[in-house]
């Protein structure tokens, strides 16, 4: 399927949305954790990339598994 320049552009403001409420959380996380808790930067940004990698094996696992439900409430209610 080919996607018109209009859609691209929607998709990419779309995105660009979504990844300025993420980079504000974790500007915050950053900061509450090092300047509030007092934990050490490296501690911090070992912290947030773990939680990345997990949600990057973990999202594939669940759209897959809601794919394959079928329930007579619908996919995501099983």
């Amino acid at each position: 399927m080919k996607l018109s320049a209009k859609e691209k552009i929607a998709y990419g403001v779309g995105a660009v949305g979504k990844d300025m409420v993420y980079m504000l959380t974790a500007s915050y996380i950053l900061y509450y954790y090092q300047d509030i808790l007092g934990v050490s930067a490296v501690f911090t940004g070992i912290l947030l990339m773990i939680a990345r990698v997990f949600d990057a094996a973990n999202d594939p696992v669940m759209g897959i598994l809601v794919a394959k439900t079928k329930t007579r409430y619908g996919k995501f209610r099983p």
